[in-house]
């Protein structure tokens, strides 16, 4: 049996590997004949994936996202020969694994999606704990694993897959800081008050195939938070921020007898008075004797006791709270706050010896706090909040050899600092877990503007950075027009609107001066001779007066005479057959001072046309626009047309031309993005909770244009949503939003639509 499956993953690893750096245009993974259905089914095997479905529960490719150290958001989203590219905000892109990310050992790079799905948990994972077959616990304060509903613990299986039989009484109010594992029994500990209908208070006992509570392990109560357990085989010890055990004090520190969860009184052992216990480690002193070491940020911030509870001698003192205690041959790691060990200077992670606590390795030369560490074979990793290692970039998490201290490639470079109690490392097989408050891993700098490829999801290196927000993009004629808030490129001058040679993303040397700086290019579009671009504080193009809207030629550039002089700003351009639709917030066009807001001019001379209304206007800004079957639909943040109702979404009838009423389809808060598909499906994105009056599909929705029905499509996302694009039977959704159908994500997702 081992044969063949080491077989069928070889076939995998060689079908993978040579097939999905070219997609093949006719592959459908749900033919039997077809390759794709072939790799699929490997995958599945290999994984261990049970869905009813042809296809494997996850997608072949590891979705990148933008991330930024605050809020990071995509604004415009277009394709190009087997590109996608993105504009926004933003400073970086990564991986969104969520806070939990399986990275190879050595260079720290993420196990592709393919071979192991993304754990895409959501929300933080403070602790985790192999579970000896080559899968693991994970606990913390997250609500869901995969997309589906865990209850802040959760077992995954070899292959990354979720274990189904492992289910945990609900309750959204626990925080989960410490697993263990001793038999049949997974001991949790962290904060919370019970356990369903058990009374167990901050530590309780699991079956550790079920998730069922032990209910015949019953403590005093905690007083507090429980943040580490270990064993020895034949009993727990248990370190937190308590004070108390029922009526028993115990400053931090407790011994408990594993089945019934009685105290065992022979330990006396106890952190000084107020003192919190971080960590736990079993380990041994310089005679071999076995020891419990103890850190936190108590007085004194590490000691160690005997097994029978008196206190040893070793005492490394540092000056400012430890996190993390381990131990490798006959020396001690602790990773913290502290900056000296006694009076010798000694940053954030060091090693003593297991004597008196002298140090002994002290050349980690790493720049901030340490969090946590795990020895793994002879390295040690840590995580932190940490940006540099030995002069050398590392974000978050690094390793050393030891006893040598040479810093490792390993670089998983994540994109959040890791802070207590959140943070775990965790040997799983030949990969390693991550498990902290991250939500993406091996991060690129990409400044503002990004292009991945299409068939693997992986960004392309060499594209330029903005140094200010882009807003919108657009193709023709193998450029790329990109217009924001910018006002240069790669260090270059260009306000507001760049052009960019295709396919190698290069700075195109024309530069339009648009003016003043500080100005905001937000809509880009064109026919067949022009670009149009428009938007806020625009005065002037190649020193001559455009207000808020102007063109260019399409073949040379030069500066056109279409000048409609908006009063106000573009948001949106629409061009359809001699007329360009101009969408934004304005009072007055052609110097009429009685047009606003959304009126259309003609292409060449950029008159004002009697369409799509002479006298009835939007009361604010149309932000969006998409023709569909002879129809135009509009978004924004208006609430009436004219005089008649339009809740921020209308349609235009070109045929009749005039507004569809009563309106079929509205929002209850902003529309930034139309965008239909050649079947008629429309995905609406911006900063709504639903069309229509649902409340259960926030930020992004969609619906029949045939019919004018809301398709059960909940992706639930958290933020808003600003762009879409339709683009090889999927769309491409970018915004706001870091969490969308119970995932972490960073601010982009590929959907068909038949998502749950």
């Amino acid at each position: 049996m081992f044969r063949i499956f080491s077989y069928l993953w070889i076939c995998v690893v060689s079908f993978t590997t040579f097939t999905l750096c070219k997609p093949a245009d006719l592959e459908n993974t749900c033919d039997v004949r077809s390759k794709s259905f072939f790799i699929a089914s490997l995958v599945r095997y290999a994984t261990g994936d049970r869905s009813s479905s042809c296809l494997p529960a996850f997608t072949f490719l590891d979705q990148w996202g933008v991330y930024n150290d605050s809020t990071a958001s995509i604004a415009s989203i277009t394709s190009n020969g087997g590109h996608i590219i993105v504009g926004g905000n933003f400073t970086m892109v990564a991986v969104s694994t969520g806070s939990s990310s399986m990275v190879d050992p050595v260079t720290g790079t993420v196990v592709p999606n393919r071979f192991c799905p993304h754990l895409k948990v959501m929300g933080s994972t403070n602790a985790a704990i192999s579970d000896g077959s080559g899968g693991f616990y994970i606990g913390g304060n997250f609500t869901h694993v995969q997309g589906v509903k865990q209850n802040q613990v959760a077992h995954i299986l070899y292959g990354c897959q979720i274990d189904p039989n492992f289910i945990t009484e609900e309750d959204p109010s626990r925080n989960i800081t410490a697993l263990q594992l001793l038999g049949d029994n997974l001991y949790v500990g962290g904060m919370f008050t019970g356990w369903g209908s058990g009374s167990q208070s901050n530590i309780a006992s699991l079956n550790r195939y079920s998730g069922k509570l032990n209910s015949e392990f019953v403590t005093g109560t905690f007083d507090n938070t429980v943040f580490d357990i270990v064993t020895d085989g034949s009993a727990l010890y248990v370190g937190g921020h308590f004070q108390n055990v029922g009526a028993t004090p115990k400053r931090g520190l407790v011994k408990l007898y594993p089945n019934a969860g009685s105290i065992d009184t022979s330990f006396t052992g106890q952190a000084p008075i107020g003192g919190q216990v971080n960590d736990l480690h079993l380990g041994s002193d310089h005679s071999g004797t076995p020891v419990l070491y103890v850190v936190g940020p108590f007085t004194g911030r590490a000691m160690s006791f005997y097994l029978n509870g008196t206190q040893t001698t070793w005492a490394p003192n540092p000056n400012l709270e430890v996190y993390k205690v381990s131990q490798y041959e006959n020396t001690i790691y602790l990773g913290g706050a502290f900056t000296t060990i006694g009076v010798t200077p000694a940053n954030y992670l060091v090693g003593v010896d297991n004597q008196l606590g002298a140090i002994k390795e002290n050349s980690f030369l790493i720049n901030n706090v340490v969090q946590t560490l795990a020895i793994i074979g002879n390295k040690i990793y840590v995580l932190g909040e940490f940006t540099a290692a030995k002069g050398q970039e590392r974000k978050y998490a690094a390793s050393y050899d030891l006893p040598n201290m040479n810093l490792n490639i390993w670089d998983p470079n994540l994109n959040s600092a890791i802070n207590f109690p959140a943070g775990e490392i965790v040997s799983t097989g030949s990969s390693i877990l991550i498990a902290g408050n991250h939500s993406a891993i091996n991060t690129k700098h990409r400044k503002n503007f990004a292009v991945f490829e299409e068939s693997t999801g992986s960004p392309i290196e060499g594209t330029p950075n903005f140094d200010f927000g882009i807003k919108s993009l657009h193709i023709k004629n193998n450029h790329l027009f990109v217009g924001g808030s910018f006002e240069h490129v790669n260090g270059i001058p260009r306000i507001a609107l760049a052009i960019l040679d295709l396919p190698t993303y290069q700075l195109n040397p024309t530069n339009l001066n648009v003016l003043p700086a500080g100005t905001e290019t937000r809509t880009i579009t064109s026919n067949d001779t022009q670009i149009f671009f428009g938007g806020a504080g625009m005065s002037s193009v190649n020193g001559q007066t455009r207000n808020a809207v102007a063109s260019i030629n399409a073949e040379n550039y030069s500066l056109t005479n279409w000048n409609p002089n908006l009063g106000g700003s573009a948001t949106s351009l629409l061009v359809l057959n001699d007329a360009v639709y101009i969408g934004g917030i304005y009072i007055s066009l052609n110097g009429d001072n009685t047009i606003s807001n959304y009126r259309a001019v003609d292409t060449n001379t950029g008159l004002v046309l009697p369409l799509p209304s002479i006298s009835d206007y939007p009361n604010s800004d149309v932000s969006s626009q998409a023709h569909y079957d002879g129809k135009i639909y509009i978004g924004g943040i208006f609430s009436l047309i004219g005089a008649s109702t339009f809740n921020n979404f209308a349609m235009y009838d070109t045929n009749t031309k005039s507004y569809i009423t009563p309106n079929p389809i509205y929002a209850n808060g902003f529309v930034y993005s139309i965008t239909p598909s050649p079947d008629g499906k429309i995905v609406v994105a911006g900063a709504f909770s639903g069309l229509n009056g649902s409340t259960t599909n926030n930020c992004i929705s969609a619906f029949d244009s045939k019919t004018n029905t809301i398709l059960p499509w909940f992706p639930n996302a958290d933020n808003t949503g600003y762009t879409s694009i339709y683009h090889n039977g999927k769309w491409y959704i970018g915004g706001e939003f870091k969490k969308v159908f119970n995932k972490p994500y960073g601010g982009l997702i590929i959907s068909d639509l038949t998502e749950k």
